[in-house]
């Protein structure tokens, strides 16, 4: 009962109550300017009301979630579905990635759930200067710990991320290596 009652919260919460579609196994573009090589037993959804997002997951949302951030413009909010009543931060091009993970932490923790990086690096993103980083983190309203890796970039003034979270240990350890592969494989398409 309690597995139901997180999964049932967990779908609330990212705003997710549509059904999520297969993924082929070949080049898959997502929200028409992400380009990533699919493998494995992937599944798809794009929230309704988001403006940039789209979830990926291979066993259901409360065990992995893949997310992809495709092209957040300069002063949107990178928390696209986050409630009307409030403000969340918005992205600005000129953002550190230190910045950037803020967006992120208060994505994720916000509300008062505890959030903590782990590492930040420089990194390349579609062949673009980037950054990747780790963390954990509990939502307020959950009590498992989730550990996540996060890779990004703002190629063209705007903001390309991708993050993979899963409870800590071995759900994370397992998903880890295919979300890895699917970030490596990024390659940003301009938009038009």
């Amino acid at each position: 009962m309690k597995l139901i009652c997180l999964l049932c919260l967990t779908l609330l919460l990212t705003g997710c109550g549509g059904q999520f579609k297969r993924v082929e196994s070949a080049p898959v573009l997502v929200r028409g300017s992400m380009e990533v090589q699919a493998g494995g037993d992937w599944n798809h959804h794009t929230p309704y009301g988001s403006r940039h997002r789209e979830m990926w997951t291979q066993h259901g949302v409360p065990i992995d979630l893949l997310t992809f951030f495709s092209g957040v413009a300069d002063g949107v909010a990178l928390d696209d579905l986050a409630p009307r009543n409030g403000k969340p931060p918005l992205f600005r091009r000129t953002m550190s990635p230190e910045d950037i993970v803020g967006l992120v932490e208060t994505m994720l923790a916000g509300n008062g759930g505890p959030f903590q990086l782990q590492s930040l690096a420089p990194d390349t993103v579609s062949d673009s200067p980037g950054f990747r980083f780790e963390y954990l983190y509990t939502a307020r309203s959950q009590e498992v710990e989730r550990a996540g890796i996060g890779r990004g970039a703002v190629i063209g003034d705007r903001l390309y991320l991708m993050l993979f979270d899963a409870p800590r240990g071995r759900y994370f350890d397992r998903g880890r290596p295919g979300a890895e592969r699917l970030m490596d494989s990024l390659r940003v398409v301009p938009q038009r």
